[in-house]
């Protein structure tokens, strides 16, 4: 979810721009950061109001290498990096710099989204399993069944009690 909208931020960052209020009053009167202010002033003074589109790019590993390296070789600050990639949030490169800090290279390759799928057991052709790893097999089912059951005479009972009006005690 988005905290301030595209409209918003070029509201606020055209009114700096014009030269007729100061990062501080601005920040007071919509009740945000002076820093937020200053930061969508100099992406919008730079990029229009492009910069704010909603992006759903997936940065790639040898582009978040780029910035960084380049931040680090020539002292750019998370600002100076932002205006110079083209990158709507300098907190994403604070993100990308403290995860390489953590974890390396392998921390700012892409992961996959969503739920990872479960694992689906393998069963073995009745033929090739051992005595044992069958009696295993027929225990487990036995165990589960012995569940199932269990839980279907509760159900009952609760019913039952339900309809009575009693209690179980």
């Amino acid at each position: 979810m988005v905290k301030h909208t595209k409209a918003f931020k070029v509201q606020v960052a055209e009114r700096h721009l014009t030269g007729r209020d100061g990062y501080q009053s601005l920040a007071n009167e919509f009740g945000i950061a002076r820093e937020l202010v200053r930061e969508w002033s100099r992406l919008y003074e730079r990029w229009g109001e492009t910069i704010f589109d909603p992006s759903y790019t997936a940065h790639s590993l040898p582009f978040k290498l780029e910035v960084l390296n380049d931040m680090a070789t020539n002292g750019l600050s998370r600002m100076e990096a932002a205006l110079k990639y083209r990158i709507s949030s300098p907190g994403m490169i604070s993100n990308w710099r403290s995860t390489y800090e953590r974890e390396g290279v392998e921390g700012l390759a892409a992961k996959p989204k969503g739920r990872a799928p479960m694992a689906r057991r393998k069963k073995k052709d009745p033929e090739e399993m051992t005595e044992v790893e069958k009696l295993k097999e027929r225990v487990e089912y036995l165990e589960m069944e012995n569940a199932a059951l269990k839980k279907l005479r509760a159900l009952v009972q609760e019913e039952n009690a339900r309809r009575t009006g009693s209690r179980r005690k």
